[in-house]
C-alpha cells in the first residue's frame, strides 16, 4: 500500500500549507495591530538583552525564525572571531512555548554564547544548561526539554544529565562552569 504523503500533490501541497500558515500567523489582524509572530520575535528579542547582560556576555546575537531547522533552538557563531552569533528557533516550536519556557530555553542557547567565549572547545547541551540556569529556574529547563521531545516525536534523555541532579530547597544549581573570558 503506498504512502499518500508521497504523491506528487501531496508532497507539492505541503510547502504551500506552510507558507499559508505562516503568512496567516505574520498577518496582522489590524493595520496597527503587530501579527503574533512579530509580538513572540519582539519578546525573544527582550528576553535576550536582558540575558546576556545578567550572564554577562557582550557579543552581538541576532535572532532569526525559520520554518525548520534540524536542532529547533540554535546558535552558531557569525564570524571566525566568534563576535557575533545566529540564534535560529523554529517557528512551530517557539509559538509553543509560554513566557518562562522562552525565556529557558534562550538561556540555554546563550550558555552556549558564553562556553564559545569562554571555554570554546567545551560545548555540551548539559554545560549550556548550567550557564543557562544561572539565570533561568531548572524546573522550566525540564519543562522545555519535555516539550522538545513531543514536538520532535522522541523520548529525549534522563533529565539529571542534562540538567544536574535537582537541589534540595532551590531551583538554582551552583554554577558548574566558570573562567575568565580569554
Amino acid at each position: 500500500m503506498k504512502n499518500s504523503r508521497g504523491s506528487p500533490s501531496v508532497r507539492c501541497l505541503e510547502p504551500a500549507l506552510i507558507f499559508v500558515f505562516v503568512f496567516l500567523l505574520a498577518s496582522p489582524v489590524a493595520k496597527d495591530s503587530p501579527s503574533t509572530v512579530t509580538l513572540r520575535v519582539r519578546r525573544a528579542r527582550e528576553f535576550v538583552d536582558q540575558l546576556r547582560a545578567a550572564l554577562p556576555i557582550s557579543n552581538e546575537v541576532q535572532i532569526a525564525v525559520v520554518i525548520y531547522h534540524p536542532l529547533v533552538f540554535s546558535v552558531e557563531p557569525m564570524d571566525t572571531r566568534k563576535d557575533r552569533f545566529l540564534l535560529s528557533m523554529e517557528l512551530g516550536f517557539l509559538l509553543m512555548l509560554e513566557e518562562d519556557e522562552l525565556r529557558a530555553a534562550l538561556a540555554h542557547e546563550l550558555g552556549h554564547v558564553w562556553l564559545y567565549t569562554h571555554h570554546p572547545f567545551l560545548q555540551t547541551e548539559a554545560m549550556a544548561n548550567a550557564v543557562g540556569q544561572r539565570v533561568a529556574d531548572r524546573a522550566t529547563f525540564g519543562k522545555v526539554y519535555s516539550k522538545l521531545w513531543a514536538y520532535e516525536g522522541t523520548s529525549g534523555a534522563p533529565m539529571n544529565e542534562l540538567l544536574g541532579p535537582p537541589l534540595a530547597g532551590s531551583n538554582f544549581p551552583p554554577p558548574v562552569v566558570s573562567g575568565a573570558r580569554p
